[in-house]
């Protein structure tokens, strides 16, 4: 394949990244109110407070659980954007460069 060929599909793959990254802002938001929310569980948790009423789960143990996987999968999310990050200036490169 040629860079002449490749260069669409790099295009096509760039565009893609390019929608990716812009859930940046939402990720770091929500994990922001999850560890707010977490650090508020585990007082609660520390001080006896009763589960709120309609509480879906039977625990703060389960909650706190739920919610670290949570934080977890933001982190994730967050560390793959930075590659993405680094695979849009690659592939900007290649198509200004793709003779």
């Amino acid at each position: 394949m040629t860079n002449q060929e490749a260069k669409p599909i790099v295009q096509e793959s760039l565009n893609k990244l390019k929608e990716s990254i812009k859930r940046e802002v939402t990720y770091n938001k929500e994990l922001a109110d999850d560890k707010l929310t977490l650090e508020t569980l585990e007082k609660m948790k520390t001080e006896g407070t009763a589960l709120p009423e309609g509480c879906p789960y039977s625990s703060y143990d389960e909650w706190i659980q739920q919610l670290s996987k949570e934080i977890k999968s933001g982190e994730t999310s967050l560390g793959r954007i930075g590659v993405e990050k680094a695979e849009i200036v690659a592939f900007e490169y290649f198509v200004a460069n793709a003779n």
